[in-house]
């Protein structure tokens, strides 16, 4: 294509009206990462005419328009209370420093060091600007253009939060600023959203008032069209950093939590703020067991514990027994009935095999295929003659007997 006095020759119009009109109402995405401008065609060719087209307007061809959304170029000058700018299009524009608090706060200073940084600092004029370019949305046009970075920081962080939306990469951390419904309002990088109750904490959040004035790390949930308004999640981000996390953990690390709940089996404990873990009766010291039994633990209780286990399916297990009282109580074991037939009591029946009680806090295991061998049917309460086949970490397997 070419352009001639403001006039496009040599363009097939007829194929650019035959295009998908559906397709026509939404923005070129490639068009709109890279440029930050809305395109609506769709062909292969969109992309080169968009270039041409600013590069056809760099000349000065095209006004400035309130509203535009443009990036800054290059930084002409800057002093205590504004900063000269030339943006894209050739659009030169001044930023008035004393309204840019609520950008300035996003970045960690205030007018006064920002403007020391930008004088002071060798290469602080295109660290400024970046890769990209630094985005700002023009204010006024007249008598001369005024351009507000807040505003256009505020428009880049709403359009990467609906990229991430559909394809979450990246956590942000959010100042709880009140109470709002059924969550809480909170700003995110200098754009107010909405946090829901349900979605702020690893489990349920029992105490509002105390999440007032807390900064927690989230993700983009959603975006709620009707209202504006972003939704944001620390449970989404918990799950994409949880795997990685979880490696951190030590077996023999002793931990500090807090009581979340408790259900006939066990007591629930959320440690590290991010994580939540299960102590289960038979994990329990005597001690431990018996205040369980008598209701001593609600929830907001501090308990200490061990790390049990990690299952493959990455569920916490937790214990209140000392592992390396438990592993020498193990060693002692072993040494003892290794290879020995000796006498248990079933205390559950598996789906992987049945669980033999032998001593006190000490069972074992008859896997599924040994039963299924030697022909055997077990309930709960049956007392088994077994042979302990081996020890491995803290389980023991066991097999039964051949009959005379």
């Amino acid at each position: 294509m070419q352009i001639k006095n403001n006039t496009t020759i040599d363009f097939d119009w007829a194929a650019f009206e035959a295009e998908d009109r559906q397709a026509r109402r939404i923005p070129n995405p490639t068009i709109l990462k890279k440029y930050g401008v809305k395109v609506w065609r769709h062909d292969s060719g969109a992309e080169e005419m968009f270039l041409r087209y600013e590069k056809s307007v760099s000349g000065g061809i095209k006004e400035p328009r309130v509203g535009e959304y443009h990036s800054i170029t290059s930084v002409v000058s800057i002093n205590d209370k504004e900063m000269v700018v030339t943006l894209s299009g050739m659009i030169d524009a001044v930023i008035q420093l004393e309204k840019e608090k609520p950008y300035f706060k996003t970045i960690g200073m205030n007018q006064e060091t920002f403007v020391e940084w930008m004088k002071n600092t060798e290469g602080a004029f295109s660290g400024f600007i970046g890769e990209d370019g630094k985005k700002v949305v023009i204010e006024t046009i007249k008598p001369y253009t005024i351009a507000s970075l807040s505003k256009g920081h505020s428009q880049s962080i709403r359009t990467e939060f609906f990229h991430q939306i559909e394809k979450p990469t990246s956590a942000y951390t959010a100042k709880v600023l009140s109470r709002n419904g059924g969550g809480f309002l909170v700003n995110v990088a200098g754009v107010e959203g909405f946090l829901p109750g349900s979605l702020a904490a690893a489990n349920i959040v029992r105490d509002f008032e105390s999440m007032l004035g807390k900064e927690i790390y989230v993700m983009v949930e959603d975006y709620l069209k009707d209202a504006g308004t972003f939704v944001f999640s620390h449970k989404k981000y918990l799950s994409h950093v949880l795997p990685s996390k979880i490696d951190s953990l030590s077996l023999e690390e002793k931990y500090s939590g807090v009581v979340t709940g408790t259900a006939k089996f066990g007591v629930f404990v959320e440690f590290n703020e991010i994580f939540t873990g299960l102590i289960h009766t038979s994990k329990m010291t005597p001690d431990m067991r018996e205040d369980f039994k008598n209701g001593k633990f609600s929830a907001g209780d501090t308990v200490h514990f061990w790390i049990k286990e990690i299952t493959p399916d990455k569920k916490i297990i937790l214990t209140d027994e000392d592992p390396s009282i438990r592993m020498k109580e193990l060693e002692e074991f072993k040494e003892k009935n290794l290879g020995i037939i000796t006498g248990g009591e079933v205390v559950s029946i598996q789906p992987f095999g049945t669980l033999v009680k032998l001593q006190k806090d000490i069972v074992g295991l008859i896997s599924k295929k040994e039963i299924k061998v030697k022909k055997k049917n077990f309930a709960v309460g049956d007392h088994v003659m077994v042979s302990v086949e081996r020890v491995h970490n803290d389980k023991i397997f066991l097999t039964l007997p051949n009959e005379e």
